[in-house]
């Protein structure tokens, strides 16, 4: 027969007290090693869904005490990008790329020339050759005769490009997608067409284009105007200059030099610009067509000024000292106006670069007669 085990109030709270420090201590242990797994995750992995994770965390400390995780839950914060007040959907990791992917489809430049990262600089130097070596057939017991190589340099200087677009924070809420998409365009417009106007057409504030009449160029053919460019100076314009220096030219010009062009043809009445109508596949003397806004029109009548450049793009350099940046403003003061005081958003896009022509000597060109 069982014997009865006699227990008093007080042993009964005291062992009902123990078993309560037991669980709690059980489940402190346990959601430790959930923040410690959680941790772990978010560090070793950029591929997880912070607000997945989230939701573990939040499941894992429901039943414990939310300060003791105060400092976890305060560095996870900053990720909840559907809060505007933490920058939303305007946060730089998504407007960038989107400026970018814009900027390659509405700018000429960046995919013509050679981009060449400036790193830390803010100023570099990109050594290039004057002279090359000399050789010499020499006899046997014959002193042979020295020679040198000349170097010098062109000099990449950094300059800075910006813009800030102030919206209500009213706009930002109501227009989510559709604000996204249109500011983004503008400024992909805005900065492709600027960094146009320099490549092409800056006339040394800051930078020199690659159509401009202080630039001596390897091969130069001088005309009247666009519409007396004859095909014999199209053949001179080809061959006058070395055929390394043409591989993977090709001929830039405005669109309405262009239609000038179109017009010519050989002796046999063809026209010499294949595929006229697609400027995309169009080409002359088997060279590719490349339309340039920038560069200047049939009408220019500008002493010296190039109608047509012939070279490749790998010649000119574009210096990245640094990409589009954007940065959301909520407190900033733009045009006297005080963002905060007025509930507006900012959106600050700023880019650093360079450019030169690195060898005028590879390019060769139509230009008005001086």
């Amino acid at each position: 027969m069982s014997e009865l085990v006699s227990v008093t109030r007080e042993e009964l709270e005291g062992f009902g007290k123990q078993i309560v420090v037991d669980l709690n201590t059980e489940v402190d242990k346990k959601l430790d090693e959930k923040f410690k797994d959680f941790e772990s995750k978010i560090n070793s992995s950029e591929k997880l869904n912070p607000d997945e994770e989230m939701g573990k965390v939040m499941a894992a400390i429901r039943f414990g005490r939310k300060s003791h995780y105060a400092s976890v839950l305060k560095a996870l914060d900053p990720q909840d990008e559907a809060t505007a007040a933490d920058g939303g959907y305007l946060v730089p990791d998504v407007t960038r790329p989107e400026i970018l992917r814009l900027m390659e489809e509405f700018g000429a430049g960046r995919s013509d020339f050679r981009i060449l990262p400036m790193g830390k600089s803010a100023v570099q130097k990109v050594p290039r050759k004057l002279t090359g070596a000399t050789v010499t057939r020499t006899a046997e017991n014959t002193a042979i005769a020295d020679t040198k190589v000349t170097l010098d340099y062109i000099t990449l200087t950094a300059s800075k490009v910006a813009a800030i677009v102030a919206i209500s924070s009213e706009l930002d809420e109501d227009s989510i997608v559709d604000l996204g998409s249109y500011v983004n365009e503008l400024l992909a417009e805005s900065f492709a067409e600027e960094e146009d106007g320099q490549y092409y057409a800056g006339t040394g504030s800051p930078f020199t284009g690659l159509f401009n009449t202080s630039t001596t160029y390897g091969k130069e053919i001088e005309v009247v105007g666009a519409s007396s460019i004859t095909y014999n100076d199209l053949v001179d314009c080809v061959f006058g200059i070395k055929t390394n220096y043409l591989s993977g030219a090709v001929w830039r010009m405005h669109r309405t030099v262009y239609a000038e062009v179109c017009k010519i043809k050989d002796s046999n009445g063809n026209p010499i610009v294949v595929a006229p109508a697609d400027p995309v596949k169009a080409s002359m003397f088997g060279y590719p067509i490349k339309l340039v806004e920038k560069a200047p029109a049939s009408s220019i009548t500008t002493a010296g000024m190039p109608l047509i450049v012939l070279g490749a793009g790998r010649h000119s350099i574009i210096g990245l000292k640094r990409d589009l940046t954007v940065k959301i403003l909520t407190e900033a003061t733009v045009d006297g106006v005080n963002l905060a005081e007025n509930d507006l958003v900012g959106i600050r896009v700023t880019k650093r670069d360079a450019f030169a022509i690195a060898q005028p000597s590879a390019y060769s060109v139509i230009k008005i007669a001086e």
